[in-house]
C-alpha cells in the first residue's frame, strides 16, 4: 500500500515567542492562555511582563501576570491577563 501524499498546500507557520520581564527576555516553548513553557526559565518572583508573538511577520504584544512568579524547577508558569488582557489574540 502506498504512503498517503503530503498536502501541497500545506503550510508550516513561522512562530516567535518571548517573554520580557524586568529587563530579561525569555523564549518561549509553548503558550496557552493561562500558561507557558519557557525554553530557559529563571527564577523569578511574581510581576507583570510582557509576550510578545509572532506569527509569519504578524507581530502582537501584550501585557500579563506571572501570578506565582517564575520557577526553574516547575515546567509550567501561570499567566492571567494584565490591564486590556490579550488583544489580538481570538
Amino acid at each position: 500500500m502506498d504512503a498517503p501524499k503530503g498536502n501541497r498546500y500545506g503550510h508550516s507557520a513561522d512562530v516567535y515567542m518571548t517573554l520580557s520581564v524586568n529587563g530579561d527576555v525569555l523564549k518561549i516553548s509553548h503558550l496557552a492562555p493561562d500558561f507557558l513553557i519557557l525554553r530557559t526559565p529563571i527564577e523569578h518572583p511574581p510581576a507583570d511582563a510582557e509576550i510578545f508573538l509572532s506569527i509569519d511577520g504578524n507581530e502582537d504584544r501584550w501585557m500579563v501576570r506571572l501570578v506565582n512568579g517564575i520557577h526553574p524547577e516547575r515546567l509550567r508558569t501561570a499567566i492571567e491577563p494584565c490591564g486590556n488582557g490579550m488583544r489580538g489574540i481570538e
